[in-house]
């Protein structure tokens, strides 16, 4: 049914009859554009791609979409009068095989209206069975899902970024659910244009639903549609389209977001709700910015590309002080920058990190990921019961955040909780379970191995801490101001 995408349009087509985008397809045929692009890949709608590798270079004619439509219909409709005149050949030799003669005694009367009666009952009977049976066969309810990469369908492929940000702006707010298990992004941008079925990548993330859209840029306006999929049957209960300025991008997130929570009927409390629905105007120049600096911390390796990204996120925070993300990424690429492997100055980044987290925290007191930095940093200065509220702090904002569960078990590493350590790997692990660091090192598959690597690592840091503490003891020369104030600590004490 219709020519395939992959041969050569009729070169004689007026131009009037052009259509130019997946968008203009869906809008003639009054279709979504997940509709189209499947009657495309399945039913061959006539639908050209350029001989060039540019995304979103696919056009068609109108003329041939009507008569594929057209065609189309004509087809459905033989199948159902075909499957009407099957069904009265069937009526008809039943009525044939089963008739009898007709006799004018009381005694065939009283038979046929027993028989009536009969299949009366045992139609009644059939039907509260069927009744009862499709009210036990309710789907399941849904209890995890996953945020795919969203499709990026506007006529610009530079504009990636806004659609991976669209993405992990979703997810965030999904993340902030308790009822809701959510896939972090380090997991689901492994099937950024993957060929798996729904069904196959739910079973590699093991849950019970996916969520899959695109985003079209058109100027200053974004159109976002997002589709719900129930994984183990690939059925697509929900789909909307979203069409807002981009200054009101976060309320689209929002929305999205809102409607997601609504549509697999998780419990959310009053306080989620709040998070869900936050939003304000931001300038789209600002958003920009914040974009494609988070972008480029996202490809960073080295620490010219980190210092880069700094740049970045200081650009986004000058155009707008009181936009909040633009504050936690700039605290994230300085605490990217004091690690080790980096390079930069520790202490030195951390100073930063603590004042760009809290700048973010008195814009926005919802941040989980500020207060996640910000424990991070406390317990990189032995902060033990300040570091352990943040993390508290940020678990209880944003449940769903696997990183937080890293760091929260690494805390507990050192506080000698060995096994409630490995707990709250494995919960990460649940959360993250592609990852190849992180807490999926902390929360492997095999819980006897992941308990063995924390108790080694809890070994080594208690080894590490009992000879700095003789040395200390032996010679003020060694002591630090920081150290002598954690030597009065509980935990301290307690080796």
């Amino acid at each position: 049914m219709g020519l395939p995408s992959s041969e050569m349009p009729p070169s004689d087509k007026p131009v009037d009859e052009r259509l130019d985008s997946w968008k203009e397809i869906a809008t003639h045929v009054k279709r979504d554009v997940t509709t189209v692009q499947r009657w495309e890949k399945r039913e061959g709608m006539p639908v050209y791609r350029h001989l060039h590798d540019k995304r979103g270079s696919v056009y068609a004619f109108t003329s041939e979409l009507d008569a594929w439509i057209e065609s189309r219909r004509i087809h459905l409709e033989e199948a159902a009068k075909e499957k009407e005149r099957t069904a009265e050949v069937e009526n008809q030799n039943e009525e044939t095989g089963s008739g009898v003669e007709r006799v004018g005694s009381w005694i065939y009367v009283r038979r046929l209206l027993l028989g009536a009666v009969l299949m009366s009952v045992a139609g009644a009977i059939a039907y509260f069975a069927i009744s009862s049976h499709r009210a036990i066969a309710r789907p399941p309810k849904i209890t995890s899902l996953a945020v795919l990469p969203l499709k990026n369908l506007s006529s610009d492929p530079s504009q990636e970024y806004l659609t991976d940000g669209m993405t992990e702006a979703i997810i965030s707010r999904l993340s902030s659910i308790h009822d809701l298990r959510v896939i972090s992004r380090t997991s689901v941008m492994s099937f950024k244009d993957t060929k798996l079925s729904a069904p196959e990548i739910a079973e590699k993330l093991h849950v019970d639903a996916l969520v899959e859209g695109s985003v079209i840029r058109d100027h200053d306006r974004i159109r976002v549609h997002a589709q719900l999929i129930r994984a183990a049957t690939d059925e697509h209960f929900w789909s909307e389209e979203y069409d807002r300025e981009l200054k009101d991008v976060l309320a689209l997130q929002s929305d999205v977001a809102q409607s997601i929570a609504g549509k697999v009927e998780v419990t959310v409390t009053g306080k989620e709700r709040e998070r869900l629905s936050a939003a304000h105007p931001v300038s789209p120049d600002v958003y920009e910015s914040y974009l494609k600096a988070w972008s480029a911390f996202q490809k960073s390796t080295t620490k010219a590309d980190i210092q880069q990204t700094i740049a970045y996120f200081e650009e986004a925070t000058r155009k707008d002080p009181s936009f909040a993300p633009a504050w936690v990424g700039l605290a994230q690429a300085y605490s990217e920058l004091g690690t080790v492997f980096v390079g930069g100055q520790p202490e030195e980044s951390r100073a930063k990190v603590v004042t760009s987290a809290r700048r973010a925290l008195e814009i926005d007191p919802q941040s989980a990921d500020a207060y996640l930095l910000l424990a991070s940093v406390q317990q990189k200065r032995w902060q033990w019961a300040e570091a352990e509220a943040g993390y508290e702090r940020a678990l209880e904002l944003s449940p769903n955040n696997a990183l937080a569960h890293e760091h929260f078990a690494r805390w507990l590493v050192c506080q000698g909780r060995t096994q409630e350590a490995v707990d709250w790997a494995q919960r990460g692990r649940q959360l993250d379970p592609l990852a190849v660091s992180g807490s999926g090192s902390l929360g492997s598959s095999s819980k006897p191995i992941a308990t063995t690597k924390l108790r080694m690592n809890c070994a080594a840091i208690w080894l590490c801490i009992r000879t700095m503490k003789v040395l200390f003891r032996r010679s003020d020369l060694f002591l630090l101001p920081t150290i002598s104030r954690t030597t009065q600590s509980p935990s301290w004490k307690k080796f």
